[in-house]
């Protein structure tokens, strides 16, 4: 009751007369009510850049040293607060919704952030929108309270609004035309190329800021960084492509044939989740060793296995996965968007090789398959058989498969078991079988019961402890099914092959926290983002494997993503694309390179790694002459 004739009081209250409020209080309300309609934009710029930096220094440096930058947000900001108020005119729920959308992203911003390391993207609302709910169970970075209560203070302003009645006082004949009008305006400001480039330009923003969205977030702050990538969104076409260009770059490397003694070996490529060794943080000490299986296997004769340096840092799998599969580069598609968006027809990849030489290719992947549209792009680069977490159920439900759950996920165990099933199906056909594991997926923090393998270290806070201790047991599990996966190709017959690899490494805390705790990087240089992008790989078989020009036996062996199945195809024999010919021509002059190791790099390997990312649009974007006669 009580809150009833609260409510009722609060909704009456606008409403009464003048000769009831004294009209003292009655201007002020109203001055505070135009006022925030005024100032909205600029109080929600700040707030997100405040929220989006979270370092006082280094929001205050941005304010002053990037001038241009925040005038041209506050522009920016200004002719989109004008649309709302022309679209919904209502003061309060023109703010509400104005300053709620500006309150999400940044909450989404700063936790996606502290989480993985990367911003939030445009491309983040079209492509994971789906799977909003199942992104949620990975959130457990907490926020601020001073966040928090600056996201309230929204709610507290539009009920402010609501009070004084400010609304915009012009008819709808009035306001639509003037809503049309603008978003007419802004769209002719940036419907050409060289309109963006200008209008970007005039305020030190700069299209190829996209490329590295590490410095373009921090150099331009969200808003700024943000716009960049909407007007980005498509890929930048060199300026060099053409079908001259491609030419030049492949002169000379005609498609090779398989080797004389090609076995058609069964082949097991498997992206293991967050597969990284934690016992390279200093200072920390283990109850056992939680890569046992793995340092066994790289003692073995014959095994190869070395760094594998990756695109991803804590998520973003599907860059490292789109690279492995197809040789092509995400270096210059917009950063952190999804690159199976842009296969939209048949692609060749390193998979369709082995397809049209009669091998059966199936894709295994315990999880969601709406997840960074594989099911659709799949099929496009040549996996036939898609085996998603819904087949893994139906498989367990009829005892197939001996399904177990651990840490939320279908465990790495049962990932092996379905690996198993589909290689042991009767077939006279090679297999190809690319595998993604699930179980070490984050969230870390208390994603465990129990803990077989103890972890101490004394820099690390509570939250840190917790979530290596999580992660500890998860990876440990990777190294058993690693260990099963490798004594099942030992026990065959049939030739076969295993390559295994880490996606990325782990969020551990927010803001790199165990790496930077455990003092394993501090000063940011190369060799710190060689140690946060570089997995343990290795390639193990039941055979002898050929010489590589790429790849030796021994455990010092550095690849890149793009070229490890280039390699992989030397150490078995396998036919060799012109691209493939390509990736070893550049791996002799670079063995490893992505822009987030912040390389330094000779002129001569500049001009491979330029050619690379022409080849690449060439083949997602372009005319595909690579693939013309």
């Amino acid at each position: 009751m009580l809150l009833k004739k609260c409510f009722c009081a609060i909704t009456i209250a606008p409403k009464l007369p003048h000769r009831i409020r004294p009209v003292w209080l009655s201007v002020i309300v109203q001055i505070c009510g135009w006022a925030i309609l005024a100032l909205l934009p600029i109080y929600c710029l700040l707030m997100t850049e405040y929220i989006h930096y979270a370092d006082q220094a280094r929001f205050a440096t941005f304010l002053l040293e990037r001038t241009p930058v925040v005038l041209f947000d506050l522009g920016l900001l200004y002719l989109v607060w004008l649309c709302v108020l022309c679209l919904f005119r209502r003061g309060w729920l023109s703010v509400l919704i104005f300053g709620g959308v500006f309150g999400a992203v940044s909450y989404t911003n700063y936790l996606k952030h502290a989480m993985t390391g990367d911003y939030f993207y445009p491309w983040d609302l079209l492509q994971q929108a789906g799977n909003l709910g199942e992104l949620m169970n990975f959130i457990t970075v907490p926020f601020p309270p001073l966040y928090s209560m600056l996201i309230a203070f929204i709610g507290i302003m539009a009920l402010a609004v609501y009070f004084s009645g400010a609304s915009l006082p012009v008819k709808w004949f009035l306001r639509i035309p003037v809503l049309v009008l603008t978003l007419i305006g802004m769209c002719i400001s940036v419907s050409t190329p060289n309109k963006v480039t200008a209008l970007l330009n005039k305020s030190s923003l700069y299209l190829e800021d996209m490329a590295l969205q590490t410095s373009n977030y921090i150099a331009n702050g969200f808003v700024g960084a943000f716009t960049v990538n909407v007007l980005s969104t498509n890929i930048t076409r060199p300026e060099s492509y053409s079908e001259k260009t491609v030419a030049a770059l492949t002169e000379g490397l005609e498609p090779l044939g398989a080797s004389e003694d090609f076995s058609s070996p069964d082949i097991i490529l498997i992206l293991a989740e967050s597969f990284w060794d934690p016992t390279l943080l200093p200072g920390t000490t283990f109850s056992e060793d939680p890569l046992k299986n793995y340092r066994a296997l790289i003692e073995e004769e014959g095994c190869i296995s070395g760094r594998f340096f990756t695109t991803g840092f804590g998520g973003g799998t599907v860059r490292p996965e789109f690279e492995v599969l197809t040789g092509l580069s995400t270096d210059r598609l917009p950063s952190g968007c999804v690159p199976w968006q842009y296969v939209t027809s048949e692609t060749e990849s390193y998979v369709s090789i082995y397809r049209d030489l009669g091998y059966e290719t199936t894709a295994i992947h315990p999880y969601n398959a709406s997840f960074y549209n594989r099911r659709a792009a799949y099929p496009l680069i040549g996996i036939d058989t898609l085996v998603f977490e819904d087949t893994i159920y139906a498989l367990g439900k009829n005892n197939t498969l001996n399904l177990t759950i651990d840490g939320g996920q279908i465990t790495d165990d049962t990932f092996a078991d379905t690996i198993m099933h589909y290689l042991d199906t009767p077939s006279d056909a090679p297999r190809f079988i690319y595998g993604i594991s699930m179980e070490n997926h984050q969230p870390y923090p208390n994603k465990y019961g129990t803990h077989e393998i103890t972890v101490t270290n004394p820099a690390f806070d509570e939250s840190v402890q917790n979530a290596v201790i999580n992660f500890t047991k998860g990876v440990s599990h990777a190294d058993a099914c690693l260990g099963k996966l490798a004594e099942y190709v030992k026990s065959r017959e049939r030739d076969t092959v295993l390559i295994w690899f880490g996606d990325h490494l782990p969020t551990l805390g927010a803001g790199f926290g165990a790496y930077v705790q455990s003092g394993m990087i501090g000063t940011y240089d190369e060799a710190d983002y060689e140690r946060l992008y570089s997995t343990p790989f290795l390639v193990f078989s039941n055979f002898d494997l050929k010489e590589s020009t790429m790849l030796h036996e021994g455990k010092d062996n550095n690849i890149s993503s793009y070229t490890l199945m280039t390699a992989a195809a030397q150490l078995i024999g396998a036919p060799q694309s012109t691209l493939m010919r390509y990736l070893e021509r550049y791996y002799e002059t670079i063995p490893y390179y992505n822009v987030r190791l912040h390389k330094a790099v000779s002129a001569e390997a500049k001009a491979l790694i330029d050619g690379h990312t022409v080849l690449t649009y060439d083949i997602v974007a372009g005319e595909r002459f690579l693939y013309r006669d």
